[in-house]
């Protein structure tokens, strides 16, 4: 199986040297590169062409929503997660409509961003739980579908680990299901709820009140 190529965009470089090492650690990741601002982010992008993307938000020349909108216009496939200190929510939003896959807090351990770069690989969100309770706090239930079909308790019970950021993997390891199980329920979720994401069906769980998820970060 070819490796991960993941390209790493920091203006710290102390922060993106340690990254860096640390994903290099990992024998199913490459690093394929670094840069530290949006254009090199842009650039490098299209030039190395990697499957995920791991980029700051704050930057020298600018904001890295735009490097992520950029980055998706011109290769879709291209996974991009960001990686900032920055919890503001209106920016999670605007990364979230730009087509990010994964949203993390620098505060994050080692283990949770190699697991977002799995994730982001396979094309699955992983945004932490308290980040997405902020993105959703006080939106309007407004353009969602009506009444749908009710979610089976082991449908919820899957819902609800996918609300505390767990890939398809990690439910299925909770749970005591194999992965094939957790993807039929997923779909199933999808289908269910007439929405198109594992973000829009959490969003819409977490509105409904089926499911609940941390608003702060674990100590």
């Amino acid at each position: 199986m070819a490796p991960i190529r993941v390209l790493v965009v920091d203006d710290h470089v102390v922060f993106s040297d340690a990254l860096a090492t640390i994903l290099r650690t990992e024998p199913e990741i490459e690093v394929v590169g670094k840069g530290g601002t949006v254009q090199e982010a842009i650039s490098s992008a299209r030039a190395l062409q990697p499957d995920v993307v791991l980029l700051d938000v704050h930057m020298p020349d600018g904001s890295g929503i735009e490097a992520v909108a950029a980055i998706k216009k011109d290769r879709p496939q291209t996974q991009v997660v960001i990686l900032t200190s920055d919890e503001d929510e209106s920016v999670l939003r605007s990364a979230v409509q730009a087509g990010v896959t994964g949203y993390l807090s620098k505060h994050e351990s080692a283990a949770q961003v190699v697991q977002a770069v799995r994730s982001a690989a396979r094309g699955e969100a992983l945004i932490a739980p308290y980040m997405l309770a902020r993105l959703l706090h006080g939106l309007q239930k407004k353009d969602e579908p009506g009444p749908v079909t009710p979610l089976t308790k082991r449908e919820l019970e899957v819902l609800g680990e996918l609300a505390l950021g767990q890939d398809n993997e990690a439910v299925a390891s909770v749970l005591r299901m194999s992965p094939n199980t957790v993807r039929t329920h997923v779909q199933n979720i999808l289908s269910k709820l007439k929405v198109h994401s594992k973000l829009e069906a959490v969003s819409r769980g977490i509105r409904e009140g089926w499911i609940r998820i941390p608003q702060e970060p674990a100590a």
